[in-house]
Order: structure tokens, then C-alpha cells, then sequence
């Protein structure tokens, strides 16, 4: 399968890979292995993680500070950054999940471009990278979504005979290499590295524990939709931005947890219509993603009524939502005229970010 180079750049979230299989920053792979990394997923106190010291030193507010933990004996890094009027007040924090062949930084500072957004409205932001496919293939980079690593699901198979084969990331089992619906990402435990890196920045800066948010754009959005579930005990609500789950395996989180998801209607690489992507792979489309969440939420499930943002409009912006909500939390999907991109360019502005954050502002934890 041929791709232009414009798609190629697009789906690379600015980082231009030094193999020649096609970066299509989509998502998804997931195995019956069980020869994966596993940690201590503790659950990460919210009640009395609040206060931290008040000296913020060595991350300097409004810079970039690199940090590094050990997960079960691998080291894993991430982006920390603190906004520039951080002042050991409890604050916000998002986590930020880039795409396939991503990184921390290039989420934060190309996909989503949210460092003057995180100085202005003050909030932490936690930026992870994923793991590498493979010393030779190391800027292949992707999460565990969980959901695409099985050949078949619920719904059928989640590819297409001719299916790109994107290779093995080296920590999976052997028989990812055999699988037909060859979709390579990492098989590590992104739900515990999520929780290690909690616990180690709340532990030295100070984190509103009642509003800690989650988004992730492509393979980082479809991750953010599946770590939903397991770790819905701490996350206040969840954007996944141009990423679905295999066809599937969408997670319905029954605890009280907001969520907007967006998508483009002429994106082909993660299409949100029920189209087939033009790797060949198949994803749940935005409609039985939300109508998955609102059943779990106690929702209206038979129809969707408008939801009005600031952003209505822009590059046709429109967004619906699910009613009643038994659980107290929102449904919401929002659609564009765009193609596989997090739109921020132009007169429009950033208005996808503007959009959730304003979601995310509405929605901290009740409990």
C-alpha cells in the first residue's frame, strides 16, 4: 500500500522516521500473550496527594523538565512541565498521550502545541513516551491501547486481509510476529506507568487530585480511550482526540467519568464514519464508541441532542451529546472537517484543545 508524503508527515505528529514502512499514527494491536511487563499498579491516593514542597526546584516553572522512573526494571521517561506562575497551589494536571512513532515532547510542543495553553490556564502537564519497537527500529514508538491486539473481536476480525504489517515491538511474546492483524505496539503496562508517574510528581509538586485529565491524539488517543476503565478510580474525565478502539473493544467505564471524543470527517487513517482506515485496519466509529459510554453511564442511548462549545463552527465544529446521564458524568463527540490532525493552525486557532479544556474545567471529580 502506497502513501503521499503529505499523510506520511501528518500521521508522524512532526517526528520523520528513518525506516520506510508507513508511520500511519493510527492505533491499536492487542495479543492473547501474556508475555508482557507487569508492575504494582497501586492505586494512587486521591485524598492525600494534594500538598507537596514548596520549593518546585529542579523542574523550573514554564520549562520542559525531562524525568525518568523504573518500571519493573526498564527505565521509562517523561515530560514534565509546570506552568510558568506554578506556586505550590494544588493544580490541575493533564496527561498527554502521543501517537505511533511519537514522544512526549513532540506531543506536547507539535501535535498539540499546549505550552502557552498550559501557562495561561495553569495546569500541570505530564507527557510520557512510549517504548521503542526495537534498538534497529527505535523510533517506532507507541503505548499498550489494550484493545488491538487481538486477530478477532466481538465484532468480527479488527483488519482486513491486506492489512499493513507494521512488525513486532520486541517486548511482546512470540506469537505477535505470526498474528494476522499485525498492528506492532508495545505490549508494556501503560496503566502502570501512568500510575508510577503520579505517584512520583505528586509526591514533589503539588496536584489537585480531584482534576487530573487524560488525552492522547491517534494511537495516544485510542489509549486514552481504553485506560478509561481501569483507571477511572483516579482520572476526573478523558478526551480521546482522532483515536478509536479495535473493532470491538471499546471500554464502557461504569464509574462516573466525563468524556469528548473528536474526530475528522475526512480523516481515512482512523476514521470515526465506520470506514475502512487505509492501512486496513478496523476501529469502533464515534457514534458506538459514544453510545458504548452512555449505556455504561446510564445515559439516554436512542438518539443524541446538540452540545453547544465556543468552538461551534469552526472548520464545521459541532459536537452532540447523550442525555441523562444517570451517573452525573457527560457523553460528548464532537466532529470537524479534518483530515488525521489536531487542528491549530489558522484564524480558527487551537480550538480542539480550547474545547476540551474547557470540557475538562467543567468536570473535576466529585467523590
Amino acid at each position: 500500500m502506497i502513501f503521499s508524503l503529505g499523510l506520511w508527515v501528518a500521521c508522524s505528529s512532526g517526528e520523520i522516521p528513518t525506516d520506510t514502512s508507513p508511520t500511519l499514527d493510527s492505533v491499536g494491536d492487542r495479543d492473547t500473550n501474556t508475555d508482557t511487563q507487569t508492575v504494582d499498579t497501586q492505586t494512587v491516593d486521591t485524598g492525600k496527594t494534594d500538598t507537596g514542597p514548596c520549593d518546585p526546584l529542579p523542574a523550573t516553572p514554564g520549562q520542559d523538565h525531562e524525568m525518568t522512573l523504573d518500571q519493573d526494571g526498564v527505565e521509562r521517561t517523561f515530560l514534565l512541565r509546570l506552568p510558568a506562575d506554578y506556586d505550590c497551589t494544588p493544580r490541575p494536571l493533564l496527561i498527554g498521550l502521543h501517537g505511533y512513532y511519537g514522544s512526549g515532547a513532540g506531543f506536547s510542543h507539535d501535535t498539540a502545541d499546549l505550552q502557552d495553553h498550559l501557562d495561561q490556564e495553569g495546569y500541570i502537564g505530564l507527557f510520557p513516551d512510549g517504548l521503542s519497537m526495537s534498538k534497529e527500529q527505535s523510533r517506532v514508538t507507541s503505548f499498550n491501547d489494550l484493545g488491538s491486539r487481538y486477530d478477532e473481536g466481538p465484532d468480527g476480525p479488527t483488519c482486513q486481509d491486506d492489512a499493513w504489517d507494521y512488525g513486532a515491538f520486541d517486548n511482546c511474546g512470540e506469537s505477535e510476529r505470526t498474528r494476522a492483524c499485525h498492528w506492532g505496539t508495545s505490549c508494556a503496562d501503560t496503566e502502570g506507568l501512568i500510575r508510577l508517574m503520579l505517584q512520583e510528581v505528586m509526591e514533589d509538586w503539588t496536584v489537585d487530585s480531584q482534576r487530573i485529565y487524560l488525552t492522547g491524539f491517534s494511537q495516544g488517543g485510542q489509549t486514552a480511550q481504553s485506560m478509561a476503565c481501569p483507571l477511572a478510580d483516579i482520572l476526573a474525565a478523558v478526551a480521546p482526540i482522532h483515536g478509536f478502539s479495535a473493532n470491538g473493544y471499546t471500554c464502557g467505564p461504569t464509574t462516573p467519568l466525563p468524556m469528548m471524543q473528536v474526530w475528522g470527517t475526512r480523516d481515512r487513517i482512523v476514521p470515526g464514519d465506520d470506514g475502512q482506515s487505509s492501512d486496513g485496519y478496523l476501529y469502533e466509529d464515534a457514534a458506538e464508541t459514544a453510545a458504548i459510554w452512555a449505556q455504561a453511564q446510564g445515559c439516554d442511548t436512542d438518539g443524541s441532542t446538540p452540545h453547544v462549545t465556543e468552538a461551534d463552527g469552526k472548520k464545521d465544529w459541532t459536537c452532540t451529546q447523550h442525555d441523562n446521564c444517570s451517573s452525573g458524568a457527560e457523553v460528548v463527540t464532537c466532529s470537524w472537517d479534518g483530515a488525521h490532525i489536531w487542528s491549530k493552525a489558522g484564524k480558527t486557532g487551537n480550538f480542539v484543545l480550547e474545547s476540551i479544556w474547557t470540557f475538562f474545567e467543567a468536570h473535576p471529580r466529585s467523590d
